[in-house]
């Protein structure tokens, strides 16, 4: 979710969007930079202070949103977003993160119908952003060739965008593609090196693919990337599977 969830937070403002102080704006500014750097808890923490003080601001509903669903609250974060979007009904970007939310709790119809309002946007960054979220949708439906389309409109748009990219190796490998999903997994965690499930995933594909050797180097930099946690498990899982013959190659 990383950082699609934070792209042009500030964007769509409602014009009539009034701050009561310029302490609040700081406490807003400082919450987007805790989303940027991934810090959910500690920017939820003031976007609840800041709409408090600015209780009519969409932005801030939608930060708080955001916060809540990188979280895994996807609940609370519908609840946000549906006030960001009551606020400024023709935000685009609002309309997506709730459909992002949507989409997570499994109200896909729901999705659909913010994804399909969004869709007018003519700004660049929401039509990537509804793209890969469209692709995410699609993925959760079943459909990999079209999610895949969606990802490859995505990279039309922006060809180093890690979500893309390892979204359409997933969609690729689900449908049995698996050189190509391979590539694209190859090409994510060239674009970010300690990302553990790219990791994972390549070491998974290439194992998959008779490359024992080499599949177990990423499987092992899972595992030193994520020592405590679920990739880290699964690599160290398939590492001990593969069996003392494929070690000593």
């Amino acid at each position: 979710m990383g950082a699609v969830l934070v792209l042009s937070l500030t964007a769509c403002l409602s014009s009539s969007t009034k701050h009561t102080s310029a302490e609040v704006m700081l406490d807003e500014r400082m919450a987007n930079v805790l989303l940027h750097e991934g810090r959910w808890a500690d920017a939820e923490r003031v976007f609840r202070d800041v709409v408090k003080a600015d209780p009519r601001n969409p932005s801030v509903h939608d930060g708080l949103g955001v916060s809540l669903l990188s979280q895994g609250r996807v609940k609370e974060a519908v609840e946000w977003f549906d006030k960001a979007v009551k606020y400024a009904p023709e935000g685009a970007l609002y309309r997506i993160h709730r459909g992002m939310a949507r989409t997570q709790s499994g109200d896909y119809p729901g999705a659909e119908e913010d994804f399909k309002w969004a869709a007018s946007s003519t700004s660049p960054d929401d039509q990537l952003d509804l793209a890969i979220q469209r692709g995410r949708l699609k993925q959760r439906r079943g459909d990999f060739a079209g999610a895949e389309a969606l990802f490859e409109e995505a990279l039309s748009r922006d060809p180093r965008n890690f979500t893309a990219v390892l979204g359409r190796g997933v969609s690729r490998e689900a449908q049995g593609k698996m050189e190509p999903a391979a590539q694209d997994y190859l090409d994510a965690v060239k674009l970010q090196p300690k990302n553990a499930e790219a990791n994972l995933r390549l070491g998974l594909a290439l194992v998959s693919l008779h490359r024992e050797v080499l599949g177990r180097r990423y499987l092992e930099r899972t595992a030193d990337l994520d020592p405590g946690g679920e990739a880290g498990s699964k690599a160290r899982l398939i590492l001990e599977s593969l069996g003392p013959e494929t070690r000593r190659q």
